[in-house]
Order: C-alpha cells, then structure tokens, then sequence
C-alpha cells in the first residue's frame, strides 16, 4: 500500500512540476499587474501554486490554465481588498522575460486604468492581455460566458467614455 501512495505523491508532484513549469511566469504576470508590485505578486504567485498543489481537485482538473488563473484571481482580489486601497495597474513587462505580449507603457492608459476598479481590471488583462475566450474567463471569474461577455463590453465602453472624456494633450 505504501508504494501505491508514494506513486499517487510523485504524480502529484510530477503534475505540479509541469504546471509550474508551464504556467508560473504567466500567473506572475497575471497576478503583478493586478497588485502592481513586484513583491506582492512574487508572494501571490507562490501561494496561488501551493493553493493549487494542496487542493484535492488537483489530479482531476481538466482545464488547468483557467483553474489557475481562477485561484490568482481571487487571490489577488483578496490581496487588494485588505489593503483597502487600488493601486494603478500598469502593462511595464520590461521587467518580466519570455513574456508572450508586449504593450506600451502609455500614461494615457495607466490614467484610464487607475479609474477602473480590480474587477474591471481582471476582466480586460484576462480578454486583452491574456487572450482568453469567454468561456474561459468565464470559468476563472466563476460566471457563465454571457455573463463575461456583457461585464467586458461594459467595461469596455466605460474605458472609452474614459478616453473620450479624457481628449488629447498633444
């Protein structure tokens, strides 16, 4: 019996290792520009994977990109949450290599971003950044894909009412 469980660990372990390996430096990213700080997000990232690593879903998951996503988004959430302030999110991925996207450090979009709550946040990094369907970020934000789809294109129009408001300094 014992060699049975020393199996089930090392699959356990040999599943986390691949995760890991696959998607630590995106959750990182993920979680960074939800907490704007280097610190903070490097604390997240860890505890999202011990989250992940402890959880007896674990060897049953059949989407493990938006199971991980999910458990960083609450995370994150409840991160900022207690520090009962948002901070501006910024897109700097100057600092994060094998970083698939890169986008323009614009003030202008740090501006517009720092008037949108977490939430919105975590809704436009997921579908812009990340590249993720509805359906899938349905399944990390815990609604239905519909649900997803309307909250993004709310956001989206208050990101151009931000925009509009805003006019060009040139």
């Amino acid at each position: 019996m014992q060699i049975m469980e020393e199996n089930i660990e090392e699959t356990r372990e040999e599943r986390m290792s691949y995760l890991i390996n696959e998607y630590y430096q995106r959750i990182y990213v993920y979680c960074f520009h939800i907490l704007r700080n280097q610190q903070d997000a490097e604390d997240a990232v860890q505890e999202v994977f011990i989250k992940a690593f402890q959880n007896n879903k674990l060897m049953t998951i059949d989407y493990y990109s938006a199971w991980l996503y999910k458990i960083a988004y609450h995370h994150c959430l409840n991160k900022v949450k207690r520090r009962s302030f948002f901070q501006l999110v910024t897109f700097d991925t100057r600092h994060h290599r094998n970083v698939a996207h890169t986008v323009s450090d614009d003030l202008e979009l740090e501006e517009i971003m720092c008037k949108l709550k977490a939430k919105e946040r975590a809704l436009l990094l997921l579908r812009i950044i990340e590249d993720k369907d509805f359906a899938e970020i349905a399944l990390i934000l815990n609604i239905t894909p519909a649900t997803a789809r309307k909250r993004f294109e709310r956001v989206k129009e208050k990101v151009q009412a931000l925009i509009e408001r805003g006019g060009h300094n040139d």
